[in-house]
């Protein structure tokens, strides 16, 4: 059976028509979205994407316009019909041609007409959309040069108007600033000037102030021999301090602040320890040194500020809190602090100020400033970071001066009642009138 290939479909105008339309409007969205500033990439691809498939439609209704078809041949594959069929169906086809051959010439003169309409209208859109263009920048460029110009005009202006306003202002107020700032200026030196005068003449104030207020020495008195008198032999100073030497065992630095006789450091050698000391009496210094003693004339304060942080293993002060002012003590006491190892122990003896006997004997000292309160003393050492602080009472009054119980032996009821009444204020009084002459504030670091 013979095969043709027939391709005489006809042309849908309405189809070609509309599809005219959406490529016109498509046209003018373009050309409208050049004229928005804010356009995304997005809608820009979009509409580009749009106009490559109109071109691609416009390009093909240019080329298929004529729907003529030139390559129709009949033919057939049969060796012994083939020819008698060829020759039936050329037949067939020429009465078939002769009816449809002029519908398809007005078709194929229609098309033809519509395509040479479309192509002048895209023509003249293309030069409408170039003037378009061409105006929209020739207004664009004027828009911006006015633009530049007015702010251009504006900014001289104003910077015109600022340099006026500045340089009025700076004629009117400059020189009376600058005579303030040089005033200013001179005031703050003299201040200086007057402030380093005052620091230095307080700073020799102070060293002054310690020297004297250090000193346990009274002009005319020779404090060796009065201490010799009233505070008693060494060997009496040595037998109280001997309770002592047990903080201080397998010590290696021991420092004795105001070592006076040396008794003290005398125990530590005898027991192995070893130890130094300080004093600012120059009999007492000079005496240490005849029995061999490691001593230096020197206050407390100076002396600590001279040495490392935790380089002494224990500290001793006998008799001197009583002879200084509370400054001078609280900043001796925060020294010793950080001068001393970890575990350390320090002791401070002093007078007991709770006993009347031993505050009546107090001022026998004319080198004595006031006496410290045992619980002041521990608060200090608290407060300097020393721990389990405690108070330590020594040397009671002799036995003949204290106050005699009654005997309630033999007494009736009553007058025994009355007796033990008695006796208990009795030992009030003698705690307080003859107590312990002297206590030791014993803390550890």
């Amino acid at each position: 059976m013979g095969k043709s290939d027939v391709g005489d479909k006809g042309t849908n105008v309405d189809d070609v028509m509309r599809k005219i339309k959406e490529s016109i409007k498509i046209r003018q969205a373009v050309n409208a979205s050049t004229k928005t500033e804010d356009t995304s990439d997005s809608e820009t691809k979009g509409d580009a994407l749009h106009e490559t498939e109109n071109r691609k439609e416009w390009e093909y209704i240019n080329s298929n316009w004529n729907i003529q078809n030139n390559n129709y041949f009949i033919s057939s594959h049969r060796r012994i019909l083939g020819k008698p069929l060829i020759k039936g169906r050329e037949l067939v086809h020429g009465e078939v041609q002769r009816y449809i051959d002029p519908s398809l010439w007005k078709q194929r003169e229609f098309n033809s007409c519509i395509v040479r309409i479309l192509n002048g209208i895209s023509e003249r859109l293309g030069r409408v959309d170039d003037r378009i263009a061409q105006s929209q920048s020739a207004i664009s460029d004027q828009v911006n040069d006015r633009i530049a110009q007015s702010q251009s005009a504006i900014s001289d202006q104003v910077n015109d108007r600022i340099a006026q306003s500045q340089s009025k202002v700076y004629s009117d107020i400059g020189e009376q600033v600058r005579s303030v700032i040089l005033a200013m200026n001179k005031d703050i030196e003299n201040r200086a000037w007057l402030a380093g005068i005052l620091e230095e003449k307080i700073a020799k104030s102070k060293e002054k102030r310690s020297d004297e207020m250090l000193s346990s020495q009274v002009t005319g008195l020779n404090y060796f021999i009065f201490e010799d008198r009233f505070r008693g032999s060494r060997n009496d100073t040595k037998a109280k301090q001997l309770k002592f030497v047990k903080y201080f065992e397998g010590c290696k630095n021991v420092l004795d602040i105001g070592c006076g006789r040396g008794e003290f450091l005398e125990l530590l050698k005898d027991n192995g320890i070893s130890g130094h000391g300080i004093d600012i009496d120059e009999d007492m210094v000079r005496y240490c040194r005849s029995r061999d003693l490691n001593v230096e004339k020197l206050d407390a304060v100076s002396y600590l500020n001279q040495l490392e942080d935790k380089s002494l293993d224990g500290i001793f002060i006998d008799q001197v809190v009583e002879h200084l002012d509370p400054d001078y003590l609280i900043k001796m006491i925060d020294l010793c602090y950080k001068k001393m190892l970890f575990g350390a122990y320090i002791i401070m003896e002093t007078v007991n100020p709770l006993s009347l006997l031993s505050l009546a004997n107090f001022y026998m000292d004319m080198s004595h400033k006031r006496p410290v309160h045992p619980e002041t003393l521990k608060f200090l050492m608290s407060a300097a970071g020393f721990r389990e602080t405690v108070a330590q009472f020594y040397e009671p009054a002799v036995e003949g001066g204290r106050l005699r119980y009654i005997d309630a032996d033999g007494l009736a009821e009553k007058e025994r009642s009355l007796a033990d009444i008695i006796n208990r204020n009795t030992d009030m009084l003698n705690n307080m009138v003859f107590g312990p002459q002297d206590y030791a504030a014993i803390g550890k670091k």
